[in-house]
């Protein structure tokens, strides 16, 4: 059973506000114990996720208790609006620290938020936050269903996801196979870079997908092969092959290390350069981030320039857009959902617009 969760801090350490009555489904007496309710629950989908909503709930309730002077069960849809706009449009004062009571060291923001995208995702937590309070009859309605979601408005009719495109890929796997080989470390480190790569396009994995899972996470199957059980989104949990390749790419690493055959420890799949207290530990998804965009800036140095900017700009969950868009050439969409670990098929069906080029082509000569 999972541990509880507590918050960096607790609203009631603002300049008091009017009490509210203990009459919700939680037993939560105030904002304070509210958060950490909400924190627990959210908290059981995954590290990342927890962190990124303690971060956006903070701001917002630092927003509402410093700048309005009003509690959760006082929000109304104008005071998120606002706060939208105050995210936008920071004051200096919080881009810098002292502003949260009791950590006088913490900075809340490190630069206004983008509007579009950035924007949505701080609204999808306000509006899980705001869903859990209704829920549990902390409040009266979810003010923040009524958000406009920029990102959203801005992408309507677009289905096309961000994958490499295929001359994009063919230069991906030639930088891949032109990594130095001289010296034992550079050894180390390209096989590392290929196994990382080759595992998250080969299983089509989700960043916290690959850095959760370790080697004891592979098992045989029932067919003298081996499949990697994972814990996905909304921690449902899926089986996905391992084909030989891959296998032998863990091996080869795990040889490199010390270590012998596939399975059965906690080898990272993930794995960081340096070791951590003498064990080998794996990265973080930050630390996975950062090491993408190194990876890329090398590619990028070498691209020509028709495909520089791209390379520059396309995040490291490209790998799984792209690794789901070439199965789609040759999986049905029920058994692409299920390798995907997608609850509908309507969300495999984005991967599908591979075959545009080819209707395109068939097309060609359809007119009068």
């Amino acid at each position: 059973m999972s541990q509880p969760i507590h918050p960096v801090f607790y609203p009631d350490t603002f300049p008091a506000l009017p009490a509210h009555e203990n009459d919700n489904m939680m037993g939560a007496g105030n904002d304070g114990e509210a958060m950490t309710l909400f924190l627990n629950k959210s908290g059981a989908r995954s590290e990342e996720t927890l962190r990124r909503y303690e971060r956006e709930v903070t701001r917002l309730t630092a927003f509402l208790y410093i700048e309005l002077g009003i509690g959760y069960k006082d929000v109304r849809l104008k005071h998120l609006q606002a706060y939208v706009n105050f995210i936008q449009n920071l004051p200096t004062r919080w881009l810098m620290p002292g502003v949260l009571p009791g950590q006088p060291g913490r900075i809340m923001f490190k630069s206004p938020i983008k509007p579009g995208k950035s924007t949505d995702l701080v609204i999808d937590v306000l509006s899980s936050f705001f869903a859990f309070l209704e829920k549990n009859r902390y409040t009266i309605g979810n003010p923040a269903a009524s958000l406009i979601r920029s990102g959203e408005k801005l992408a309507r009719g677009n289905t096309i996801i961000r994958y490499f495109y295929d001359n994009e890929w063919q230069f991906i796997r030639k930088c891949l196979g032109g990594l130095p080989m001289g010296t034992e470390r550079e050894r180390l480190e390209s096989t590392r870079t290929r196994l990382i790569l080759s595992l998250s396009y080969g299983l089509a994995l989700r960043e916290s997908e690959l850095t959760g899972h370790t080697c004891s996470d592979i098992h045989p199957d029932n067919d003298n092969g081996f499949y990697l059980s994972v814990l996905g989104k909304g921690r449902k949990r899926r089986q996905v092959p391992l084909n030989t390749v891959l296998q032998q790419q863990i091996i080869e690493y795990r040889r490199m290390n010390g270590f012998s055959g596939l399975y059965g420890d906690a080898f990272p799949l993930a794995p960081k350069t340096r070791k951590t207290d003498g064990l080998i530990v794996s990265l973080t998804a930050r630390g996975l981030r950062y090491w993408w965009r190194s990876f890329m800036d090398d590619c990028r140095s070498k691209a020509s320039p028709d495909i520089r900017y791209r390379l520059q700009e396309l995040p490291f969950h490209t790998l799984r857009h792209t690794a789901l868009t070439h199965l789609a050439r040759k999986m049905d969409i029920e058994d692409l959902a299920i390798f995907a670990g997608h609850d509908s098929i309507n969300t495999t069906s984005q991967y599908y617009h591979a075959e545009a080029s080819r209707l395109k082509k068939m097309a060609a000569d359809h007119h009068i």
